[in-house]
Parts: structure tokens; C-alpha cells; sequence
């Protein structure tokens, strides 16, 4: 890996407003689909295309990552992975990245908060940082195998000029 990009899913509905009240199913508000599609959109202006996108099996984080691919020119592929799911550690993200997409040169990950918060500060050496409902974070890898890197920018779909 070369690059790697972080989203964090669009605002979701409140668990009370979910069906089952499981928060594995909370779906995306309108807020959050608009926001996904005006970032996804502002991406396709700005980066090269993606060898693949990674996403949390978690429906709010789903929905995020296949309104972002509907929305740009190209259309890489989406793998649902469980080390992305709510609630997994630095190690269990940073392994599930290295054993499987370890040659791929430009990722785009999709979870949750406080879990991609806490991995995106490890790869560029700080406790953490905060990343917004809809947030976009670009990481240019120094090292593949030790996933450390620098940030190269963050942005919220609230910055984004329509």
C-alpha cells in the first residue's frame, strides 16, 4: 500500500429510529447519503482512481462506501471485511489490511468512530484524530509493512463547496 484513505460512514439514523434497534442495521439518514455523494464527487476531482474499497459489514458503513463508489467515474471494487467492523482494534485493522491488500496501491477504508479515530493517528504517529460524520482522511504511506505515513489532508463534507 502506497496510499490509504479513511472515511468515515455518513450520519445514521438513531438506534431508536431503527427498525430492529440494532445498532448492526442503522441505515443512513438523507443528511448522511448527500454528504457521502458531495464527498465522493469532490474525490473525483481531486484523486487518481482506487484499487478497491473496504468497508465495515455494518449497514450505516455500507451504504457509505456504495453511495461513494455510485458517485465517482470509476468503479473499484467493494469488499466487506469484518476488521473493520465497530469496535476493532489498531491490531485487528492494521493486520486485516497487511495480510490481504498489502500490494494494493491506493485503498479506501470505511468504518466507524472511535476505531478509524485511533488507527488513522497510529499510521501518522498520534494518539488520534477526530474524524466527522462523513470525514475523509488521505495517508501517504512511508512504510507498506508498518503502516505509518503522514497525512496529506482531512476534510469534512461541511468544507466542501458544492
Amino acid at each position: 500500500m502506497k496510499e490509504i484513505y479513511i472515511l468515515r460512514h455518513g450520519k445514521a439514523q438513531d438506534i431508536t429510529e431503527c427498525q430492529s434497534q440494532n445498532d448492526f442495521d442503522r441505515k443512513l439518514t438523507e443528511e448522511g447519503i448527500e454528504k457521502t455523494k458531495k464527498t465522493a464527487k469532490y474525490f473525483n476531482k481531486i484523486e487518481k482512481p482506487l484499487n478497491i474499497i473496504l468497508s465495515s459489514p455494518y449497514t450505516r458503513a455500507k451504504e457509505t462506501a456504495e453511495i461513494f463508489i455510485d458517485n465517482l467515474d470509476y468503479k473499484p471494487q467493494l469488499e466487506i471485511v469484518d476488521f473493520l467492523s465497530a469496535g476493532s482494534s489498531i491490531n485487528e485493522i492494521s493486520k486485516g489490511l497487511n495480510l490481504n491488500y498489502f500490494d494494493k496501491d491506493k485503498i479506501l477504508i470505511v468504518g466507524h468512530a472511535p476505531d478509524l479515530e485511533i488507527f488513522t493517528g497510529k499510521l501518522i504517529g498520534a494518539q488520534s484524530i477526530k474524524l466527522k460524520k462523513g470525514a475523509l482522511a488521505k495517508v501517504i504511506l512511508d512504510s507498506s509493512f508498518e503502516l505509518t505515513g503522514k497525512l496529506e489532508w482531512l476534510i469534512t463534507p461541511k468544507l466542501i463547496k458544492s
